[in-house]
């Protein structure tokens, strides 16, 4: 019997749906390869910004119900930089919000197997977008992730080794550090203990001991489905991170209450070739420094990944 392996056991070729043209880019209408249960993710809008010709940078965005205008400026400006610039609509979002649900609640599910398939939703996605990304857009490819979209980045990075560079804001790994120190995630943690299906001082074991031997188990990022032993370790951007081939750029708030600091550490630890910088700000406030975010981002491009695939 075959192994079905997260996210690569299905396909990740683009079919265009739709194509519209807009003053400022192109909205493009992917078909999800992905097969959910919710209508309203059967397609991926990809919004994409040409015109630059040193690269293009497809852009994750973090999790949520405002956030999309405030972080599509990354790849709007892009082409002052000299390169092109797209940004995926992650599952469960925007206009991809099922009905009767908030855009992005559906990643806080606290059922480990459900957020699995969703994830692996997510980086099927991207893979996708990346591969029309690659056909339409310039080289070299870079990534760039935000919050949420960070650990989408991660995942992506590393199952598809053509990315030259990635840049990643907010973000971090172990979900023992967002599930149980997070501010956003505390929804979750109620329904725990409702439920008591997890708590914190099991998860901490869990981490400590199981998910090391876990971890250290792993000699390729292709995770085999149920092969961990829990769910959350197949999905989690630090069971990837010592595989992604290309330089990161980890910039992360000092004042963090959403991706707590050791979160972002010990990624920034797991990555193998890891730039960690920090901001004055929290999460949010973050986006007060959009300019040095994305400054930094193409100076880190064009100096440390030299403009070259790793491939």
């Amino acid at each position: 019997m075959e192994k079905e392996i997260f996210a690569k056991r299905y396909s990740d070729h683009p079919e265009i749906i739709e194509r519209l043209e807009t003053s400022k880019g192109s909205k493009i209408f992917l078909k999800s390869n992905y097969p959910g249960e919710y209508p309203e993710n059967g397609s991926v809008p990809l919004y994409l910004y040409e015109g630059g010709r040193k690269g293009t940078v497809l852009f994750f965005h973090g999790r949520g119900e405002k956030n999309l205008d405030y972080l599509r400026w990354f790849p709007e400006n892009l082409a002052k930089h000299g390169y092109s610039g797209a940004m995926m609509i992650l599952p469960f979002h925007f206009e991809r919000t099922p009905a009767g649900h908030k855009s992005g609640e559906l990643f806080l599910d606290p059922r480990t197997d459900v957020l699995r398939e969703r994830f692996e939703n997510a980086v099927v996605d991207g893979l996708t977008a990346l591969n029309y990304v690659k056909r339409e857009c310039p080289p070299p490819y870079f990534l760039m992730g935000y919050s949420f979209g960070g650990f989408i980045a991660v995942i992506t990075a590393a199952l598809e080794p053509s990315i030259s560079g990635l840049s990643l804001v907010v973000t971090g790994g172990n979900f023992y550090h967002i599930t149980w120190k997070s501010f956003v995630t505390g929804v979750m943690r109620v329904k725990y203990e409702e439920d008591g299906s997890c708590n914190r001082e099991k998860c901490r074991k869990l981490h400590e001991v199981d998910y090391r031997e876990f971890l250290n188990s792993l000699q390729k990022p292709e995770i085999e489905i149920g092969s961990a032993p829990i769910s959350c370790f197949e999905y989690d951007p630090l069971t990837y991170a010592k595989f992604v081939r290309c330089p990161t750029l980890l910039t992360g708030a000092l004042f963090d209450i959403f991706i707590p600091r050791p979160s972002t550490r010990e990624l920034a630890e797991m990555l193998p070739d890891a730039t960690l910088r920090w901001m004055p700000s929290g999460h949010l406030t973050s986006i007060l420094f959009k300019k040095t975010i994305l400054k930094g981002s193409i100076d880190f491009f064009e100096r440390k990944c030299k403009g070259k695939s790793v491939l």
